[in-house]
């Protein structure tokens, strides 16, 4: 016969008490044999079926504890090989999402909803749920606190975001060039560090880029050029800039080369007539 599984479901409220809400209790039980039951449904491959789970205990220590035995759905059927079968991969699992967020094996985006609300329980209203393996050879117990809930609960919602995906496009980007190299090829590779987001993003120069970046001479980058880099910008995924490929560059003057504010500023230019009065007289004929 296979072994039982024991799971212990402790609640929590302000004074203290640690009995578990009627509801919080059994949609526990409830969602977690559901989820052995959806295991034992991928690892059979033909969706059949061949375990039942009983409750065949119940504890009334406190926190409450209640022991799960599977028993074959057709008389006589030997489930042992099966059952530990869904045991070692539930436990696993669990293991896995609370530790790296990766999808576990034989678990679907609705196994891992059902494993969602069990941790969620322990983040809202309960204070511990454990499923004791012990009747199974060398297979850990889940042990779900409300610390390794959060995690859990947060892995979660890392593994349901979308892949980042890479792409491309034509642009341009303005930054300070921080050093210029050769690749294999003899092509000038110029590091950029963009002047918006401070990344550091390697440039391929092509064409008119090739001709002038590589005419440079390296004292000359030290000084932090400014430049604004054309041609076709690769992401790595959403916002987050890989490389370029360069066909032409433009070189922006040194801050020290442009006109200063009271080079450009002209003190006569309203007449000394206040701004107010002066737009409402360039407005007066429109």
């Amino acid at each position: 016969m296979a072994a039982p599984i024991k799971i212990t479901v402790k609640g929590t409220d302000d004074s203290g008490n640690d009995a578990p809400s009627v509801d919080d209790l059994l949609f526990q039980i409830q969602d977690f044999v559901s989820v052995l039951k959806s295991v034992e449904t991928a690892i059979a491959g033909d969706g059949k079926e061949e375990i039942i789970w009983r409750v065949t205990n119940v504890t009334k220590n406190s926190p409450l504890a209640f022991e799960l035995t599977p028993f074959p759905r057709l008389h006589a059927m030997n489930i042992d090989n099966r059952a530990e079968q869904v045991v070692v991969s539930t436990s696993k699992g669990f293991a896995t999402l609370s530790e790296s967020g990766e999808r576990p094996a034989y678990f679907s985006d609705a196994v891992v909803t059902k494993a969602e609300r069990i941790y969620e329980r322990v983040t809202n209203g309960l204070a511990e749920t454990v499923i004791d393996f012990s009747g199974y050879k060398s297979v850990p117990q889940i042990a779900v606190s409300r610390q390794s809930a959060t995690k859990s609960v947060q892995h979660i919602s890392t593994l349901r975001m979308p892949p980042p995906l890479p792409y491309r496009e034509l642009g341009s980007v303005e930054g300070f060039i921080t050093s210029v190299e050769k690749d294999g090829h003899g092509r000038p590779i110029v590091w950029l560090r963009t002047r918006i987001d401070n990344q550091l993003v390697k440039c391929v120069a092509d064409g008119d880029a090739l001709n002038r970046i590589g005419h440079m001479e390296v004292e000359d980058v030290w000084h932090g050029v400014r430049v604004r880099i054309f041609g076709e910008l690769i992401y790595k995924a959403l916002g987050k800039l890989d490389k370029i490929a360069a066909d032409t560059v433009q070189f922006f003057e040194n801050d020290s080369a442009l006109p200063s504010i009271e080079a450009i500023i002209d003190p006569s230019f309203a007449a000394g007539i206040e701004s107010v009065e002066y737009l409402k007289l360039l407005r007066k004929d429109v």
